[in-house]
């Protein structure tokens, strides 16, 4: 018997909720083409098909029944003007165009959930209210959603559209007369068969253990749950495997979605049978030389790897990961050869058959000869092109609804977003604590996730193959209105798709130091994880040498004009009362616990959802009020109506509100904050407050520390402790204080004589805190 051949097609991440659905008519064109050239070809997404946004909520306007009817009819092969009673909705666009490809299966993501699992039911499950077709508003996906690790029997929308068994893909799928009989096949499964080439190939899903955490599973329960470990996930995919591999299929992939590549590269040392492993959630590109060399997508950064990459299972056999970037940017695809045991052949896989191409006009070109018949009548392409184009346009309405200004591209990529501070995160940030402001003047800070920031907003541009893309601000529409610069509702909607609700908490210090800590407690070298915060009244500095829980070093909260207002932080020590509360703005989503926060019921006081709170409805009315589309539309609207923005992006080794300590030093203070520490100590016994700090930090630089020591000496709360002191009290006063001793004979003359002879006390203090003494004992 000789090797079976499979090209596998592959994709993740398709996120359409914003303008990355426009990449989705060159993607099923490339498909198309693709397909065509092996004999046993499967298509597979592992996960997040649709996302939050204008897009995904364009594809449920009725106007747009027309174009999802024509659509219906075409994929399906029905009689054109038979399927009238076809109803738009959210998610069913991007259900239409996995059927278009024959998907053979898509994992159940993360995004798929973050509207509830009404979402999820109305893309796949048929609707059929009578026995004509007139009367069918929905035929239900022909393809199975898929997770081995997720528990539908207790959501009461999913439940009755999901099996625990293992079938073919024929099992999914009814055609119009069946619906009409009664047909009610399931839609969700933790695997399924697919047969091509008279070989059955078994594919098993897999999802996020933290889903719960970063979405909204409602009523289904995550199996193996709460947080990331591989080998309890093993433990439960294991017997999946085994049980077709009982079946007498040999050749399984795995289709996961668990945020980080290094996840499923773990993942698939510790299972026994799987060939391939297709990761997800990442967005992790994997190219080799003749893929780049081919052209990737604008704005590519640097691959995470070649592809694939090829890892042991735990029997020793070759296991193949692959993944690609999402926003339906790229298809993928795998070529690659089972030996008669159906083990994987590693060495079947060559660099010119298989690797990525990017869903550019000029790949889609390069493969079929020209965009025309790329996009023939006929072609897989020219529905896309339709359905999308349809929406498109719906969607191009709100590009043309300025809101303000910007000189510079907003960074918000993942890879940036999720990793450091940057420009857009800043600008979001700032937004959401203005308006916080607007009701209630003493909330100080804000921060939000920085997986809540879907896109940038601006233009990438590649002037030639060869050139080095170029990323500038949004640029001119004369047809719709669009000045150069201009920031619309379309790009609000696009980065700020999950639209959150907004919300003042009152929170103690230290559960404020619990929330910088957990916002960096995933921070590592190619982590691109959710929870990494964007901020806006606050800086810190962070170590991720440390362990998580005790990475923040120095934070400080500041006033507009960036001086310190109040010091949370120094030297990895809480300053102040830790029970003291400030009031901080931030997303419902994480006000209630969200991105595994440490927040949620009990763990803040006097809290105040804005979406209830707002009276004014403001110059924008297409976004709720108290919601961050309408506090960015507002401040846009505020702040940069005529001057733009113009805040650069920098590097890490220059961010300034969030430091990481492994790409800069530390510049949250400008002067040492060490001796004042020391001073509060030496004058009153205690340690610093934070506003005190903040104050005395602002002032450090101007006045120095000699001056701030004398006024702390007369300050109202030195002499209520102290009383009037002569010289040789002031002395034993310090020496109790700071080294915690009587002073000894020769000490205490020296001291004496410096004051006598009009040393100020200030210097004295100065001099007894600094000490070798004094500061072997402070470290």
């Amino acid at each position: 018997m000789s090797n079976f051949q499979l090209q596998l097609l592959h994709a993740s991440d398709m996120e359409g909720g914003g303008g990355d659905l426009l990449n989705a008519p060159n993607f099923i064109s490339i498909v198309d083409h693709l397909e065509d050239q092996y004999a046993n070809s499967l298509f597979v997404s592992s996960g997040d098909l649709v996302l939050p946004g204008p897009y995904l909520n364009a594809a449920g306007d009725s106007s747009l029944q027309a174009a999802f009817q024509a659509a219906v009819e075409e994929i399906y092969g029905l009689e054109a003007g038979s399927m009238s009673g076809i109803t738009a909705a959210s998610g069913r666009l991007e259900t239409l165009l996995m059927d278009l490809v024959d998907a053979a299966a898509v994992t159940l993501g993360n995004h798929e959930f973050d509207l509830g699992t009404d979402l999820i039911a109305a893309m796949i499950a048929p609707v059929v209210n009578g026995a004509t077709a007139a009367e069918v508003e929905w035929l239900g996906s022909q393809f199975p959603y898929l997770s081995a690790n997720l528990d539908f029997s207790g959501d009461a929308a999913l439940s009755e559209l999901a099996t625990s068994e293992l079938s073919s893909q024929d099992a999914f799928q009814a055609t119009l007369d069946e619906l009409l009989a009664g047909a009610i096949p399931p839609k969700l499964a933790p695997a399924v068969i697919a047969e091509r080439g008279g070989e059955q190939i078994g594919i098993i899903g897999v999802t996020t253990q933290i889903l719960e955490s970063i979405s909204s599973p409602g009523g289904v329960d995550v199996l193996t749950g709460g947080s990331n470990d591989m080998q309890a996930l093993a433990d439960l995919i294991q017997p999946v495997i085994d049980d077709l591999q009982a079946q007498g299929i040999n050749k399984i992939i795995l289709s996961s979605h668990l945020q980080q590549i290094q996840f499923e590269e773990e993942l698939a040392t510790l299972l026994d049978g799987v060939d391939i492993v297709m990761a997800g959630g990442s967005n992790s590109l994997l190219a080799d030389q003749e893929d780049q060399d081919r052209g990737l997508f604008p704005g590519a950064g640097e691959p995470y790897d070649t592809y694939p990459i090829v890892k042991q299972d735990a029997s020793g056999n070759d296991v193949v990961v692959v993944n690609t970037d999402g926003g339906w940017r790229y298809v993928a695809e795998l070529v690659v050869e089972f030996d008669e045991q159906g083990r994987v052949i590693a060495d079947s896989i060559a660099e010119n058959s298989s690797g990525v191409y990017a869903t550019t006009d000029e790949q889609v070109e390069a493969l079929w000869g020209d965009l025309e018949s790329a996009f023939a009548e006929g072609t897989k392409g020219n529905v896309a092109e339709e359905l999308v184009g349809a929406v498109g346009d719906f969607v191009a309405e709100q590009d043309g609804n300025i809101l303000g200004l910007t000189d510079v591209y907003l960074v918000g990529e993942r890879g940036a977003v999720r990793t450091e501070e940057t420009n857009l995160g800043n600008l979001t940030a700032d937004a959401n604590l203005w308006y916080a402001k607007q009701q209630d003047a003493e909330v100080l800070v804000s921060f939000k996730n920085g997986g809540g920031i879907r896109e940038p907003i601006g233009d990438v541009v590649v002037e030639g193959s060869d050139s080095e893309p170029s990323y500038q601000a949004p640029g001119a529409n004369d047809v719709i209105g669009k000045p150069e610069g201009g920031v619309s509702q379309l790009d609000a909607a696009s980065s700020l798709r999950f639209n959150n609700d907004l919300t003042i908490i009152s929170v103690t210090r230290s559960t404020l130091l619990d929330v910088l800590e957990h916002a960096v407690a995933a921070s590592a070298p190619g982590v691109t994880a959710g929870q990494f915060a964007q901020v806006g009244g606050i800086q810190y500095s962070f170590d991720v040498s440390q362990p998580a829980g005790e990475r923040i070093q120095n934070a400080v909260i500041v006033n507009e004009d960036g001086s310190a207002n109040d010091v949370l932080v120094a030297n990895g020590r809480l300053v102040g009362n830790a029970e003291e509360t400030i009031k901080v703005v931030t997303l419902g989503f994480l006000a209630d616990g969200g991105d595994g926060y440490p927040l949620g019921e009990g763990s803040y006081q006097d809290r105040v959802d804005l979406m209830e709170a707002f009276a004014d409805d403001g110059q924008f009315t297409f976004a709720d009020k108290g919601t961050e589309q309408d506090a960015f539309a507002e401040y846009m609207a505020s702040m940069f109506n005529e001057t733009p923005f113009s805040e650069e992006e920098t590097p890490a080794s220059e961010d300034l509100r969030i430091q990481n300590l492994g790409e800069r030093s530390d510049a949250v203070f400008d002067e040492p904050v060490d001796p004042l520490l020391r001073l509060y100590d030496a004058a009153f016994d205690r340690g610093a407050d934070g506003t005190g700090l903040g104050y005395w930090t602002n002032q450090s630089d101007a006045i120095g520390v000699v001056a701030i020591a004398n006024s702390f000496i007369d300050s109202q709360e030195f002499i209520q402790l102290h009383g009037e002191l002569d010289q040789s009290g002031f002395v034993d006063l310090m020496y109790a204080n700071v080294l915690e001793r009587e002073a000894d004979a020769p000490g205490k003359a020296y001291w004496i004589g410096l004051l006598e002879a009009g040393v100020e006390q200030g210097a004295v203090m100065i001099g007894i805190s600094e000490s070798n003494e004094s500061l072997a004992m402070f470290s």
